[in-house]
């Protein structure tokens, strides 16, 4: 359970800190000299933009703490590993692939 912990608060600091460490105040960016860019972007060239909504957001948290809260009450590293993929990883696949796949289909009926 502690090794599950230790990683879970590990991938948390991955993600978090970078945004939290990287912001800076207004008139420190105007005090800094911008930089000329290299190259102009492509004509017609967009970047794609990911708009997470509270319900992705939301079913983001649920799965992580589904696949915690199944590895707590499994506990795979005792064995029983194949049992803790198909009951705590196999729905979450399931859900998101399916999720992948429907956000395909909405993006090409437009």
């Amino acid at each position: 359970m502690q090794e599950i912990l230790v990683v879970a608060a590990i991938a948390a600091a991955i993600f978090f800190l970078p945004r939290l460490m990287g912001r800076k105040s207004p008139s420190d960016e105007r005090a800094r000299p911008q930089p000329r860019p290299r190259s102009q972007p492509q004509v017609g060239f967009r970047l794609p933009q990911v708009a997470l909504t509270g319900w992705m957001r939301l079913a983001i948290v649920i799965t992580f703490l589904w696949v915690v809260g199944v590895a707590a009450y499994l506990k795979p590293w005792e064995g029983g590993v194949f049992v803790y993929f198909l009951v705590a990883l196999g729905p979450a696949v399931v859900l998101w692939g399916g999720i992948w796949a429907w956000f395909g289909y909405k993006k090409y009926r437009r």
